[in-house]
């Protein structure tokens, strides 16, 4: 799937498993795609480093 806006901000993204469909928010609202993408990686999900993805959550991953 790809990063979307965060439902709290429209400012801040959420990335989405194209796997199961598990969603990945920083908690920080203005969080851009390359400090979602790092903090989303140290948490186990992987894919293109793209907000277009594909992505995959931990879960998927593992």
């Amino acid at each position: 799937m790809t990063a979307v806006p965060a439902e709290h901000d429209s400012a801040a993204l959420l990335l989405i498993c194209d796997q199961c469909g598990r969603s990945y928010d920083t908690g920080h609202p203005h969080a851009v795609w390359r400090l979602l993408w790092t903090r989303a990686v140290a948490d186990g999900w992987s894919g293109r480093d793209r907000a277009i993805g594909p992505h995959s959550c931990s879960y998927c991953t593992g």
